[in-house]
């Protein structure tokens, strides 16, 4: 069911979106977090400024990883690396850490992809359950939906393809190209705002991870965090994220899609 955080009153219906890709529609790359963590706690580990225990060492890791989730992958090397310097090591380039990661990462997500081809995985098993419906929703209501991901916007598109999802969103597909630092999800937003010549008033935004919520409450717009169970597509909420989600300003809180239509009468008031 939906949690309402922050309690809010419209005065205009909301006819822009601005919504995440990975971990808020499509689970295709879904357990990259733990990836990453593996990774850099195993370059950590054997530093001897790393003085934590095992556990200590994972939540500091995790911390600074998803704080920055919703940046493009390099900002969490960028960090990765500086804390590696300080305690000791010495690291190689984000660049290498970022390519590292992604290698693992893409091996697991062709597996799933592979699977979605040859029949064994439907569109759905890889998506959070009920996006299709949510989307369908939305378009019906004449929002338009823009996508902005922190993954390289090669990919997105290709994923948001294969889960056919990608003609809601009529080609505003954005993340990062080969100069990933000089993309920005807070940039997207204002250019799809100034674009449609409106403001924050209209606009709402779904996503998991810290930055596109923060983005979103400071131009004004509606956040709506997706908190969902990725492994087990449980319909219950994932309590480590809804925290994070919370602290970075979400209005709203949602396991995943299914109860979408209760929200309806908030983000569209019959009084609008």
């Amino acid at each position: 069911m939906p949690e309402i955080i922050r309690p809010f009153q419209l005065d205009k219906h909301p006819r822009i979106a601005v919504i995440d890709f990975d971990g808020t529609l499509s689970l295709i790359r879904s357990g990259w977090v733990e990836i990453m963590v593996d990774m850099m706690f195993a370059e950590l580990r054997s530093l001897s400024g790393s003085r934590e225990s095992d556990s200590e060492l994972t939540d500091y890791i995790r911390n600074f990883v998803l704080n920055l989730n919703g940046r493009p992958t390099i900002y969490q090397m960028d960090y990765f690396v500086g804390a590696a310097r300080e305690r000791g090591g010495k690291p190689e380039s984000p660049e290498f850490y970022t390519q590292k990661f992604l290698d693992t990462l893409i091996a697991k997500s062709e597996e799933r992809i592979t699977a979605l081809k040859s029949g064994h995985l439907t569109t759905d098993d890889l998506m959070v359950p009920g996006t299709r419906a949510l989307l369908t929703d939305l378009q019906s209501r004449g929002v338009q939906m823009t996508l902005a991901s922190g993954t390289a916007v090669v990919n997105v598109k290709r994923e948001a393809k294969l889960l056919e999802i990608d003609h809601f969103f009529e080609g505003r597909i954005f993340g990062p190209g080969e100069a990933s630092r000089d993309f920005s999800k807070l940039a997207v937003m204002q250019q799809i705002l100034a674009a449609a010549e409106t403001d924050g008033s209209e606009l709402i935004g779904l996503g998991d991870g810290f930055v596109e919520i923060e983005n979103l409450k400071e131009l004004g717009g509606i956040a709506i965090g997706c908190a969902t169970d990725e492994t087990h597509r449980s319909g219950e909420v994932e309590a480590w994220k809804r925290t994070r989600l919370i602290q970075a300003g979400a209005d709203i809180i949602v396991p995943d899609y299914r109860n979408w239509h209760k929200l309806n009468d908030l983000l569209f008031p019959s009084s609008c």
